[in-house]
């Protein structure tokens, strides 16, 4: 079992050791529906953002919040967009998707932060470009 987290974790630590906010990526050849006007907000790990007092903060597949994933719209799930896929949201970098958003949002991406202060500068941001990369899912690494 500890061979399997361990696996799991270092799995884990080097698909985020990709994510990065820097990261300039050209959106040219991309097919245009892996390219989508959507409303970008953010969150933090703080409980009263996830469940409340008393509930273990985490995404949707089990690890933990931290800068470099975002939740996205169950929507964009549905149309074929996979945990562990690669966004690049225009003017805020590259994020790995490890979880997703209440069914009440509709091509809406939040991502994840440190801090309301980080959370606040980022505010709510509506009909940006964001281009779904080649991911896991698609190239099977």
């Amino acid at each position: 079992m500890r061979v399997i987290t361990v696996f799991f974790a270092v799995f884990l630590f080097a698909a985020t050791a990709n994510a990065s906010t820097g990261k300039e990526v050209s959106s040219r050849n991309k097919s245009s529906r892996n390219r989508i006007a959507a409303t970008v907000t953010a969150y933090t790990p703080a409980p009263r953002e996830n469940g409340g007092r008393g509930t273990k903060s985490g995404t949707a597949i089990g690890t933990r919040i931290r800068p470099g994933i975002v939740a996205v719209s169950r929507d964009l799930l549905r149309s074929g967009w996979s945990f562990g896929d690669k966004v690049h949201i225009e003017g805020l970098g590259v994020f790995i998707i490890e979880d997703t958003m209440h069914q009440r949002h509709r091509r809406t991406i939040d991502v994840a932060v440190p801090s309301m202060v980080e959370a606040e500068k980022i505010g709510k941001r509506r009909d940006i470009v964001v281009t779904l990369l080649e991911g896991r899912s698609r190239t099977g690494s």
